[in-house]
């Protein structure tokens, strides 16, 4: 089954609403019968018109033709952007830095009189013996829990902006 391009699908919203349109009336028809309108303008306007539009009806906001303007302007291809051998130096070295940075800590906080089974200090060890082995796999595995750490905290970051704390409801006792 081949997807459905965008004029099919205006489409058939179009028919959805009108077929919702014609059992209201009152607010919601008047509502409606301006949605159909807007988008059956919409439908047989130019691409280029359907490109600027917006749902509310207002100009697009600077972010938008600023996103648009950078598209015009950016080439199609990568290839006026080339790789620079020295970016590719100071990635590595980067990466080398910042392993041996987080095998410093890992190693200072580990606990000197741990028994044989502590959690820290097998990892200390398993970092230690993974750094003689094979560096590059340490450099490797480092970047990947640090990638691990970096997501987990944007998943359990609340946002802040017009948000209250959610609180627990008590269970209501029932009435005698």
């Amino acid at each position: 089954m081949r997807p459905e391009s965008g004029p099919a699908i205006r489409a058939r919203l179009i028919a959805a609403l009108a077929q919702r349109a014609a059992g209201l009336d009152g607010e919601a028809r008047r509502r409606l019968d301006a949605r159909l309108a807007e988008l059956r303008r919409l439908d047989a306007g130019t691409p280029a018109e359907l490109a600027d539009a917006h749902p509310d009806g207002r100009p697009p906001g600077p972010l938008r033709a600023l996103a648009e303007q950078l598209a015009r302007e950016a080439p199609g291809d990568r290839s006026a952007y080339p790789e620079l051998p020295v970016l590719a130096d100071f990635r590595q070295r980067w990466s080398t830095l910042r392993a041996d940075s987080q095998l410093r800590q890992a190693v200072a906080h580990s606990p000197a009189d741990a028994g044989p089974l502590n959690s820290a200090a097998l990892a200390s060890r398993a970092i230690a013996l993974m750094r003689d082995t094979s560096p590059g796999y340490l450099r490797a595995f480092l970047a990947y829990v640090d990638e691990l750490a970096w997501l987990e905290q944007l998943g359990t970051a609340t946002p802040t902006t017009g948000a209250v704390a959610a609180k627990k409801r008590v269970p209501r006792r029932p009435r005698a």
